[in-house]
């Protein structure tokens, strides 16, 4: 009789109109659920998606910079039934060395000027396709983003086969980034950049753009290109981008049971991680950068106490450790409170700005103190995670206020006053918000690949939300997992029924303040179970549940 009411309470569960639609927030998600379908629509909608035909096949593109792209992806993963080909037109413009380059423009656009700047290996012109590709000297985070990349494509696929061909590619511009004497410290063995704003493209000048014209200079050699004589530091956004690669590139080789692969990558991050915690760490959050060669005296920044984007993006990669990653968001925390620069909001691309300015870009504009939706959105994730789950949903609230506030429109990048600025596309910060909203409100991770190993970790609580429908789907397969959370205050339990395409679940429920746990069944039968603290936070834990539908059952007291 059990089983009967168990399997007939899932038909009902699968054949409702929640279950077969795509990724999405149902029943009782209210405002968190309409504002996932507008950012669904502006994601799909957005003009930088393009369909085009470059190396005689059909590419899908959602921003024409790979690295952009691959940050997309991040939620294009759940919509799209393809995401890969435009990722691999780059993998196949791979050069020998084994860099990547950045973005294709038509042949005849100004930036071809760009050729005669930078060495030949910087650039190429594809005259079937008629476009030019580049890459910008300075940056040293695409071979880490093209890892990324891959793994996203692994996991919403599970085509082993298709990236197994890729593998060593994918290796080969891991070890170009860490032997490279333009991109490599022998000093501390980390990444190194030029003295960038955080992971963005461009150095400082020592003097206005204008001046530097008058000197017979290019503004662009000047931000954009390197030689063995620019002044080079260790940006931490880079070697957490390293360190998770690695961990990615592990998990990929573990699929197909090559330990040796899997130990290698292993090793190689968790070596990254040591040394950029040791080196980077200044006792709250990462330094913007540690000199590797002595900053340039005309570069007016505290490198030391200068809080920078990648931050949140380090806590979401593994680098730092629950400590280190709540100091991280107790700071952006403490810039809302003290209500720094008279800010709208906290998610600044660096804290404080540079002034007078950065190769031009004025104290409040673009990434100089500029506030934007990407750090927004990588932070709101880093908070649900690490037991900051108000302050988790008091980013996405305010994120809904800035999409009402614009017409269902979510601009990325504003002043500190709230206007909106330009430069960057704004489905990069749609994705990093969408993201958050999947795997920190919702809790839906993947583990492995197509959900087959899924962490369920519903923090509705934190929202207020005492009813959620959940599904989240890749569009690539299908592949889904959906759950029901009811809490009833009154008969003071909780229910989480799940379905789709797991094998494996792990649960981390976060529970009512302050309550102690009476009983915890799974299917009617009572089981064993753990609580974790995260902070002031108290979760339910419950490891290696093989039933295909579940129900669990929470009583507390």
């Amino acid at each position: 009789m059990r089983l009967s009411v168990i399997v007939l309470i899932t038909l009902l569960f699968f054949c409702s109109d929640f279950v077969f639609g795509q990724t999405h927030f149902g029943k009782g998600t209210d405002q968190y659920g309409v504002f996932l379908n507008s950012l669904k629509k502006q994601l799909t909608e957005s003009e930088y998606r393009k369909t085009l035909h470059f190396g005689g096949k059909r590419r899908n593109q959602f921003v024409q910079w790979i690295r952009d792209n691959v940050h997309v992806m991040k939620a294009m993963k759940y919509m799209e039934p393809e995401i890969s080909s435009f990722w691999e037109f780059f993998m196949e413009n791979q050069t020998k060395e084994g860099l990547y380059f950045d973005y294709y423009y038509p042949i005849a656009e100004p930036v071809n000027h760009r050729m005669n700047l930078f060495e030949k290996r910087y650039w190429k012109i594809l005259s079937r396709d008629s476009i030019q590709m580049h890459r910008l000297p300075v940056e040293a985070d695409l071979e880490y983003l093209m890892v990324e990349g891959a793994y996203y494509i692994w996991q919403s696929t599970g085509d082993d086969n298709y990236i197994k061909k890729w593998l060593p590619n994918l290796e080969k511009g891991l070890n170009y980034i860490m032997t490279d004497p333009l991109r490599w410290s022998a000093r501390f063995q980390l990444a190194k950049r030029g003295y960038t704003l955080d992971t963005w493209d461009f150095m400082q000048l020592p003097t206005s753009r204008e001046e530097y014209k008058k000197q017979g200079f290019d503004v662009q050699n000047g931000i954009f290109n390197i030689d063995e004589k620019t002044p080079m530091g260790i940006m931490h956004g880079d070697n957490s981008g390293l360190y998770a690669a690695c961990m990615q590139l592990s998990a990929i080789y573990s699929a197909s049971n090559n330990q040796d692969k899997v130990n290698f990558w292993k090793e190689k991050g968790e070596a990254i991680r040591q040394w950029a915690n040791q080196l980077c760490w200044n006792g709250e959050y990462y330094a913007h950068f540690i000199e590797d060669d002595p900053s340039p005296a005309y570069l007016k920044i505290d490198h030391r106490h200068t809080l920078s984007l990648s931050n949140p993006y380090d806590i979401n990669r593994g680098l730092p450790t629950q400590e280190m990653a709540q100091s991280i968001i107790a700071n952006y925390q403490k810039l809302k409170g003290n209500n720094v620069e008279n800010a709208f909001a906290e998610w600044f691309g660096v804290y404080p700005p540079v002034e007078p300015d950065f190769a031009g870009y004025k104290p409040g504009s673009y990434m100089n103190g500029g506030v934007n939706t990407i750090v927004g959105g990588e932070l709101a994730k880093a908070a649900f995670q690490h037991g900051y789950e108000q302050y988790g949903v008091d980013i996405l609230e305010r994120m809904i206020e800035l999409n009402t506030k614009h017409g269902d429109k979510l601009p990325v990048s504003y002043t500190p006053e709230g206007k909106v600025d330009a430069g960057i596309p704004d489905n990069w910060g749609q994705a990093a918000i969408m993201s958050a909203m999947i795997e920190g409100l919702a809790g839906v991770i993947d583990k492995g690949q197509l959900f087959d190993k899924v962490e369920i970790a519903p923090r509705w609580l934190a929202a207020g939300k005492n009813t959620a429908e959940v599904r989240v789907e890749y569009g690539p397969t299908k592949k889904n997992v959906s759950y029901t959370f009811n809490h009833d205050m009154k008969a003071k339990t909780i229910n989480l029924m799940l379905a789709g395409s797991p094998s494996n679940y792990a649960i981390k429920l976060l529970l009512p303040d302050y309550k102690q746990i009476k009983s915890v069944k799974i299917n009617k039968k009572t089981v064993a179970f753990s609580i974790d603290k995260v902070r002031n936070s108290q979760y339910l834990v419950l490891m290696d549940i093989m039933d295909i539908t579940p129900l669990i059952e929470v009583r507390y007291k």
